[in-house]
């Protein structure tokens, strides 16, 4: 402990190697099925160990792995290479079907409080969790209470990405009524809305802000390099109320308060996609009131003129 202190290095004379070759043979088995020639390399690269082992030597680490309860085996791949493979150790994560059933719980309770990059990371935590346990139910069950279950995470990260730096890119998407085809957007955010994930940005075919829904998205075909203006944005403003306290509001990027009391909060949002702009005041109910503009809160009440009578026709 004195020499390692003084010159922070490792020697010989600090470790028992028997017992440290065979932690390093458990790790590196642990990953998957290795050849004698792949664990005399790795052995021969270690920045520790650096030297090769003999087969007799390879088997008594092999032998101190079994009396410690792995069971090692060796077998023969379809390319006829002979490999060493852990199939069972003692230190498996082993999960019983009790604490199955409370991390579920857990995790559908706090998908619900999370942001889109949180979600991925969570989820990428409970699949590294699933590649150390032999459970083919909690894989299975996380996966279906998962948001990312139909998404391609490769791309989700890219287009993070993309939203991060507000990039212009060219996506191949799945459309619902003209099927598979190229758009054009300014990547803005990647937001969860009802339990399913979007992609929200300017695109350039109607000159508008808008949504895409992730699972539609094939890839991300090419990214500008430079961005251009849209030119021809047609964006309108929207005043409405809201009959609720300041504190319990909300506010979107594009929105503000512009007058507010203990149970009355005004709002101002300037938006491109009066679709979106619909859905999102529907889901305030009636605390909700439109101020202005007229032409706008006119639209409005025949869309709910038209819901309302959806429910007295025969």
């Amino acid at each position: 402990m004195k020499e390692f202190l003084k010159n922070q290095k490792i020697t010989y004379n600090l470790m028992s190697f028997t017992g440290y070759k065979a932690l390093v043979l458990f790790s590196l088995l642990a990953e998957g099925p290795k050849s004698y020639e792949e664990i005399c390399k790795y052995f021969l690269n270690h920045p520790y160990l650096r030297e090769s082992i003999s087969i007799d030597t390879l088997r008594v680490y092999i032998n101190s792995l079994k009396r410690i309860g792995c069971e090692v085996k060796r077998v023969r791949g379809e390319d006829k290479v002979s490999r060493y493979v852990i199939l069972v150790h003692p230190f498996e994560l082993k999960l019983t079907p009790e604490q199955i059933q409370s991390i579920s719980k857990v995790y559908k309770s706090i998908v619900k409080k999370m942001d889109v990059k949180e979600l991925l990371a969570m989820d990428n935590f409970f699949e590294k969790i699933g590649s150390y346990i032999k459970d083919d139910k909690f894989i299975e069950d996380m996966k279906k209470i998962s948001l990312l279950h139909d998404i391609n995470k490769n791309i989700l990260q890219d287009l993070l990405d993309c939203c991060d730096k507000k990039e212009q890119i060219v996506i191949n998407y799945n459309s619902p009524n003209s099927g598979k085809k190229d758009i054009e957007i300014i990547a803005d955010k990647i937001e969860i809305s009802n339990g399913k994930i979007y992609l929200y940005g300017i695109g350039f075919e109607y000159m508008q802000y808008g949504s895409f829904l992730l699972n539609r998205i094939n890839q991300i075909k090419e990214i500008k390099l430079e961005k251009t203006i849209p030119y021809n944005l047609h964006e309108i403003r929207v005043i409405y109320e809201l009959h609720c306290p300041p504190e319990k509001v909300i506010l979107q990027d594009n929105e503000k308060i512009i007058d507010s009391d203990k149970n009355k909060t005004i709002i101002e949002v300037v938006t491109s996609n009066e679709f979106l702009l619909k859905q999102r005041l529907l889901e305030y109910g009636p605390i909700c009131k439109i101020i202005h503009p007229d032409e706008f809160k006119n639209k409005f009440v025949e869309l709910l003129k038209d819901m309302k009578a959806g429910y007295y026709c025969d």
